[in-house]
């Protein structure tokens, strides 16, 4: 659940920093456009999509600067 809130704050800041709607960032992602809301739900996410997150993020990052 820690692992949640975490990642759950960091999309937050990411999500109001780039304009991405939760869905369309699933769908970039991850192909998962229902994964952010899942991820409120409190439901269990694997490390495997998270580090797909954090590298999708990191890319888009550096693409934008």
């Amino acid at each position: 659940m820690n692992r949640n809130i975490e990642l759950l704050a960091e999309l937050d800041r990411f999500l109001d920093r780039h304009g991405f709607a939760d869905t369309e960032f699933g769908i970039r992602a991850t192909g998962d456009g229902h994964l952010i809301r899942r991820i409120r739900d409190g439901r269990a996410v694997r490390r495997s999509t998270i580090v797909k997150v954090r590298r999708f993020m990191a890319r888009y990052e550096l693409d934008a600067a």
